[in-house]
């Protein structure tokens, strides 16, 4: 079992994320994960993979709800 403090890989990150490794690249870059170099390979928190995870479907689910709102005030049938 893991504990949200272990280190990830950034396969292990990509792979729990569904993501590619170049999408997880610029996450990285981007610092909307943080990471860190350890004995020079990069390595993320479950921790905070997780942390970030949750933001992203909180506003993927925004996005939706919003779209949704659209669409029924353009009368589209949904």
């Amino acid at each position: 079992m893991t504990r949200s403090d272990d280190e990830l890989t950034p396969g292990q990150v990509a792979d729990l994320l569904n993501v590619s490794r170049s999408y997880l690249d610029r996450l990285l870059e981007q610092g909307d994960i943080p990471a860190r170099n350890r004995g020079g390979q990069c390595r993320m928190r479950l921790r905070d993979v997780l942390e970030y995870k949750e933001r992203s479907q909180r506003l993927r689910a925004r996005c939706l709800d919003a779209l949704t709102a659209q669409a029924q005030e353009l009368d589209m049938g949904y």
